[in-house]
């Protein structure tokens, strides 16, 4: 197979050479022919040309030459005269005709202007070839007469004239055009220039271009001034206008939609109808009108210029009106702020350029100004709450984030009810019963109380207070840190009320408090449970516990058994005082027994006279030394424990003198007395 494969390859190769050997044969057969026939045509046209030769010595006789005959009827000539009409002619044959073609022949020889002098020829514009002839125009030949000359310098305008109208675009202007003409962008025409300075204007006076202030355009510079400046056309006094123009005019207004005033380049250029700076002013007001201090014509033009009006904030100060911000920015804050569309206040939001909207949204402002400034109560009898229809941009801000946060945190239900059909449109739900674990608030004068409900006794609540709020001046003191002292005399503990701030109690009924957050039972939430929060508030502010103390024991046996000894009884301390309680009272108490004195036996008895007589007992003179309740009287002669004046001396006759007994010396309406040995006692009746 292979072999097969290699002799099929080396018979193609023999046929593409010898296929290429007949291909040279047949070239250069036909090289040999074409040559022989290029000779025979060279041979051929020098034998015409020394026909043609002969034929213009005839010709140069003049029209008519070389006829055999000019009888009139057989040999008829016409020619054009100088309205262009065909007239009967008649040549005329001698000398003088010979004379006007050999002028013929020299002007036809002529190719340049300033070869114009005087030698009876001129130049056609219109066919641009140099002709014999007078000033009136040509001899043998026909031009209009606007396009005959036999001045040079009329020559050479006509001429380059002639060059420059045959440039139809920029594209044209090359060779000798690009030496003569430049391009008029206003009328779309090519004239013959002249450099003036830096610029290129007409040559030649009846040639007139605007341009704009341009002149005219050089070749080199033609097509980058075209489109630099697409605008300058033909038509930029009327329009249309092109595509490049309107882009570059919108470019230039610094808009950036790429479909201007809804419509593509091209579409707009078609339909502009005036200057095309006209149409440029327009496009930069449109960009200034979006800078404008009308709100609703800065969106509108925004929209036109870029496409959308992201770029115009609403509540940008220069659209404020009539003390507000303007109703959009209004209308923005208030839904930034969590309230939505339904909220009262929204529907007195609208704008949309409607008329009475800044009104309304005045009485808007108005309605949530009682809101304005931090208050800890919004229901205060008598309190006069802010008021005002003006605002500015930040106050209506922090208000509308207050009202927000009103509708659930207000601790009265008229508030969170007014604040929700403000911001939502919808009816909060009532609250619920006041329980034990609440958190519940109390106004006392211009102070407001917060605390936890510890316990309740029918409708009563027993309150924990830890927190409290002057109004007057949002001073806010809490009871956390504070010493028991202080606690027990401003604060109090539930069922304990303060011992100094007399306003305040810990007891309320349900009705008089209001609800600021009500506890759950929920076990499973992460927040406390009504019992956790009162046994944080319980561990937090222990209520004082008073000493408790046992009961009296039995006297003891009397130390003496005369002469006044004592009796001993004690009692035990069964719950000592904790968190400020009361101190436990005293343990032992004393008594005096057997005062009897006691006898020298070699001594009778002492006989007294128990008699209570006289003006309220002043004349007892008994020999009793105690007093009712058991207390051992004082000598009347001492000073001690109790310093006194009714002494002997100043009391004679009373029976007073250097004992104990009970007497009355200064006439007691109790009867007979004495002064106690006890420190605390100074006396007592007997």
């Amino acid at each position: 197979m292979y072999r097969l494969y290699m002799k099929l390859l080396i018979l193609g190769l023999i046929l593409i050479g010898v296929l290429l050997i007949q291909i040279y044969y047949i070239n250069k057969n036909k090289e040999t022919f074409q040559s022989e026939v290029e000779k025979a045509l060279v041979a051929g046209e020098r034998k015409f040309m020394q026909g043609q030769d002969k034929y213009w010595d005839v010709r140069s006789q003049g029209i008519g030459a070389g006829l055999v005959t000019t009888k009139p009827g057989i040999n008829d000539w016409l020619k054009l005269d100088e309205k262009k009409e065909l007239k009967k002619y008649t040549p005329k044959i001698g000398l003088e005709q010979r004379q006007i073609d050999k002028g013929i022949t020299n002007c036809r020889a002529l190719t340049k202007c300033s070869q114009l002098s005087n030698n009876n020829c001129g130049y056609c514009a219109f066919d641009k070839e140099f002709r014999f002839g007078t000033e009136n125009g040509p001899a043998a030949d026909v031009c209009p007469k606007d396009a005959w000359t036999v001045d040079s310098k009329t020559c050479q305008e006509l001429r380059e004239k002639e060059i420059c109208s045959s440039v139809e675009s920029c594209g044209d202007l090359y060779g000798e055009a690009a030496e003569l003409c430049g391009y008029c962008p206003t009328s779309g025409q090519a004239m013959v220039m002249k450099k003036v300075g830096d610029k290129y204007y007409p040559k030649y006076g009846d040639d007139t271009c605007n341009a704009e202030g341009h002149g005219l355009i050089p070749g080199d510079k033609c097509g980058k001034f075209l489109k630099d400046h697409p605008c300058i056309t033909p038509y930029y006094l009327s329009g249309p206008h092109s595509s490049q123009c309107v882009e570059k005019l919108w470019k230039n207004s610094k808009c950036t939609d790429k479909t201007p005033y809804g419509k593509s380049y091209e579409e707009l250029g078609k339909s502009i109808r005036m200057p095309y700076k006209e149409a440029g002013t327009i496009m930069q007001q449109t960009n200034a009108k979006t800078r404008s201090t009308d709100y609703y014509v800065a969106v509108e033009n925004s929209k036109f210029c870029f496409g959308d009006s992201d770029n115009i904030n609403p509540c940008d100060p220069k659209y404020s009106r009539q003390g507000i911000p303007h109703p959009e920015c209004l209308k923005k804050e208030f839904q930034k702020a969590g309230c939505n569309q339904k909220g009262t206040g929204y529907k007195l939001l609208y704008a949309n350029n409607k008329s009475g909207m800044w009104n309304d949204a005045k009485k808007q402002v108005g309605q949530i100004s009682k809101y304005s400034k931090a208050q800890s109560a919004w229901n205060r009898l008598g309190f006069s709450y802010p008021f005002s229809t003006s605002t500015n941009l930040k106050e209506y801000q922090e208000t509308m984030k207050r009202v927000y946060s009103l509708t659930v945190e207000a601790e009265d239900y008229d508030t969170r009810k007014d604040t929700s059909m403000q911001c939502l449109g919808e009816l909060p739900p009532p609250p619920p019963p006041i329980k034990a674990g609440d958190t519940v608030t109390k106004l006392v004068g211009d102070v407001k109380y917060e605390g936890v409900v510890i316990r309740l006794k029918g409708a009563n609540c027993e309150i924990m207070w830890y927190i409290r709020t002057d109004l007057t001046n949002g001073g806010i003191a809490k009871r956390e840190g504070t010493s028991l002292e202080e606690q027990k005399q401003a604060w109090g503990w539930d069922g304990i009320p303060p011992t100094e701030n007399t306003k305040l109690t810990t007891t309320y009924n349900k009705a008089r408090l209001t609800l600021k957050k009500s506890c759950s039972d929920n076990k499973s939430s992460c927040k406390m449970t009504c019992k956790d929060k009162i046994r944080d508030m319980l561990y937090r502010f222990p209520r004082p516990r008073d000493c408790i103390v046992g009961d009296w024991g039995s006297w003891s046996k009397c130390s003496k058994t005369c002469g006044g000894g004592q009796e001993v009884r004690t009692r035990k301390v069964l719950y000592p005082a904790r968190f400020g309680g009361a101190p436990c009272p005293t343990l032992e108490n004393k008594r005096v027994c057997n005062t009897t004195a006691c006898m020298n036996p070699n001594f009778t008895d002492k006989k007294c006279d128990e008699t209570r007589s006289g003006y309220r007992q002043s004349d007892y003179r008994g020999c009793k030394t105690t007093t009712k309740s058991g207390k051992q009287c004082q000598k009347w002669t001492s000073q001690t424990p109790h310093k006194h004046s009714r002494t002997p001396a100043n009391y004679p006759n009373k029976g007073l003198g250097d004992h104990n007994e009970c007497r009355n010396p200064d006439n007691e309406p109790g009867g007979i007395w004495c002064y106690t040995t006890n420190s605390g006692k100074r006396w007592e009746y007997c």
